[in-house]
């Protein structure tokens, strides 16, 4: 049983409150906000490209085989 639709839902809400981390630190005065912050939103951006592009992508090809299959 696939539960694709359960862990994008948790990989978005992963993302959301990452991000409300970090800008609860900048707000805050913990962390400087500027360059040195540019991994973490790099990070972000490709775990939310992976989360988003990728899975369909999984989707599609998914459903291709099982068509090709069927």
């Amino acid at each position: 049983m696939k539960h694709t639709g359960t862990l994008t839902i948790m990989s978005l809400l992963s993302i959301l409150f990452t991000t409300f981390h970090l800008t609860d630190d900048i707000v805050h005065g913990m962390s400087p906000g500027g360059l040195s912050n540019l991994p973490v939103v790099l990070v972000l951006f490709v775990w939310l490209y992976a989360t988003l592009v990728l899975v369909e992508r999984e989707r599609r090809r998914a459903a291709r085989t099982m068509s090709i299959a069927g």
